[in-house]
């Protein structure tokens, strides 16, 4: 049984997996200005697909297993009014 996402859950799979590849391709730059690890900017780009891709399919998971809420977050992202602490 395939299970779909809605359009919101779609757009927080796609901002999880777009905020994952910026931040692997500014870390590969910045390590490799630190390092000697000498890769070209296509390389860094190609290599940075791979945590996206897992990204994606970690926030599918999420969203359509009984983890945490709806979104792409393994954790409750919203709390019910009812379990909130009283002040």
């Amino acid at each position: 049984m395939m299970m779909k996402l809605d359009f919101d859950q779609l757009k927080d799979v796609a901002e999880r997996a777009i905020s994952t590849y910026v931040q692997s391709v500014v870390g590969l730059i910045v390590a490799s200005g630190m390092t000697d690890l000498d890769l070209s900017t296509m390389k860094m780009i190609a290599v940075s697909a791979a945590p996206a891709a897992l990204s994606i399919l970690k926030s599918y998971a999420a969203s359509i297993l009984p983890i945490g809420d709806a979104s792409g977050s393994l954790v409750k992202t919203s709390a019910d009014p009812a379990e909130l602490p009283e002040d």
